[in-house]
C-alpha cells in the first residue's frame, strides 16, 4: 500500500495536449476517468465530422489537459476533492461561494500550466 504524499511535486511532467498524450496520462491518474475519455473522445470524433469542424475536439483536448493538470499534482487534487466536498455540503451560500472560489482558482491554475 503507498504512503500518502504530502508534497504537491507532479507525478509526471504535464504531457503534450494531444489525444494520445492524455489519454495515457489520465489512464495513469484515474482508471474510471479514463472510460470517461474514451466516451467523450468518440463524441467529440464524431460531432467534429458532422459539424466540419476542429473545435469540438480543442475543446475536448483543453478540458482533458485541465483534468490532468489538476490530478498530477497529488495534494492540489486532494484539495480539489476536499473542497468540492465542502462546497457540495455547504449550509449557507456565502460558505458555498468560498469554496467555490477556491476551486475556480484551481482550474485557472490548472488551465494556465495546460497551456504553458
Amino acid at each position: 500500500m503507498s504512503q500518502p504524499v504530502d508534497h504537491d511535486e507532479p507525478l509526471f511532467p504535464m504531457p503534450p495536449v494531444t489525444e494520445q498524450a492524455l489519454r495515457v496520462a489520465v489512464k495513469r491518474l484515474d482508471l474510471t476517468a479514463a472510460v470517461r475519455f474514451e466516451t467523450e473522445f468518440h463524441a467529440a470524433w464524431q460531432e467534429a465530422v458532422q459539424t466540419d469542424s476542429t473545435v469540438p475536439m480543442h475543446t475536448f483536448l483543453d478540458r482533458w489537459a485541465v483534468f490532468v493538470a489538476l490530478r498530477r499534482h497529488p495534494v492540489r487534487a486532494r484539495r480539489l476533492r476536499e473542497l468540492e466536498h465542502a462546497a457540495a455540503q455547504a449550509a449557507d451560500v456565502a460558505t458555498a461561494r468560498a469554496k467555490s472560489e477556491e476551486i475556480a482558482a484551481l482550474l485557472d491554475e490548472a488551465m494556465r500550466e495546460a497551456v504553458a
